[in-house]
């Protein structure tokens, strides 16, 4: 079995993946079928995780660009690279066109071209959700080997296409008919998506229905036909209505940071909302005995700094 066959459903499958410890030499199978092996699992230091799969007979490679882990996978170390130095400064940069770009992301371009690099004469397919799609939106506007990248497929992540230049928004409209944008209006994350066209790939809006916020982030809105074709629908005023409701707030946002808000204030507040978050994961845990020992798996709390 290889990319060029699958279905919508078994390309959620093959996303999912991402979530789970892939050991090199590991066979993947899909749907009964050999769909490839791990051949490695990147993880650098700032925290960007990719798995990259071989199907050696088809001459192609599956690049699993990993999501965040969440606070039950999580622990100190990936809420801080996933989280406090990836995460939240998108956030902050799309709320106040700051443009400002976390090393993550700039590792994700490096590490994307090396690994074409290695296989000259091989094809690629991409893969990323929430976080692993921002890292592939932004590897794409730095990408060198457009002919290599077969297609792309990108799971509910913000549109950083607000954060890109003029250089980099034109190097991705190169890739635009290879890449699909899957964009759930329900899900809190996806943020940043106004119309059809100013984003990083065509835009596929998910014919979703309203679920708790980590179920719907978590593919939980999606719904597919019998042979496996995600149900998708037009443009309508739901999503204009969230589209224009997320203009507002990056225009206000841009206001408030130029009028209000000076960079000493905006670390503040950065340090604020780290020490909130702390706090949550040492109440979370306080409040039950089946909590307490699921968080003591992960974490050392003694280790965490006082808040």
């Amino acid at each position: 079995m290889n990319n060029r066959n699958l279905t919508d459903q078994q390309r959620v499958t093959v996303a999912k993946l991402e979530y789970q410890l892939l050991e090199p030499n590991q066979v993947i199978i899909l749907a009964g079928q050999p769909f490839g092996k791990v051949l490695q699992h990147i993880y650098t230091a700032d925290g960007l995780q990719m798995f990259v799969i071989e199907n050696r007979p088809q001459k192609e490679y599956t690049l699993l660009f990993k999501g965040s882990s969440g606070i039950m996978k999580g622990n100190p170390e990936t809420w801080t690279n996933e989280w406090l130095d990836t995460n939240l400064p998108i956030g902050w940069s799309m709320l106040f066109q700051r443009g400002e770009i976390p090393q993550q992301l700039r590792t994700a371009t490096r590490v994307l071209n090396r690994v074409l690099c290695q296989h000259p004469n091989a094809h690629f397919y991409l893969y990323g959700h929430s976080l692993g799609s921002i890292n592939v939106q932004y590897a794409l506007s730095h990408c060198h080997h457009i002919g290599q990248i077969r297609r792309a497929d990108i799971y509910e992540g913000p549109n950083i296409y607000w954060l890109l230049n003029a250089s980099e928004r034109k190097q991705v409209r190169k890739f635009k008919h290879k890449v699909y944008n899957y964009v759930d209006v329900y899900d809190p994350i996806v943020v940043g998506y106004v119309d059809g066209r100013r984003l990083v790939g065509r835009l596929k809006y998910v014919d979703s229905h309203l679920l708790p916020p980590i179920n719907q982030h978590m593919w939980g809105g999606y719904m597919f036909t019998s042979r496996g074709k995600l149900k998708t629908r037009s443009i309508d005023k739901l999503f204009l209505k969230r589209g224009a409701m997320d203009q507002y707030w990056m225009k206000n946002g841009h206001e408030l940071y130029q009028e209000r808000l000076n960079l000493r204030q905006l670390q503040q507040l950065k340090k604020i909302h780290h020490r909130s978050q702390l706090a949550f994961a040492k109440d979370w845990r306080n409040k039950s005995s089946r909590r307490r020992h699921l968080l003591d798996d992960l974490i050392d709390f003694d280790k965490l700094p006082n808040i």
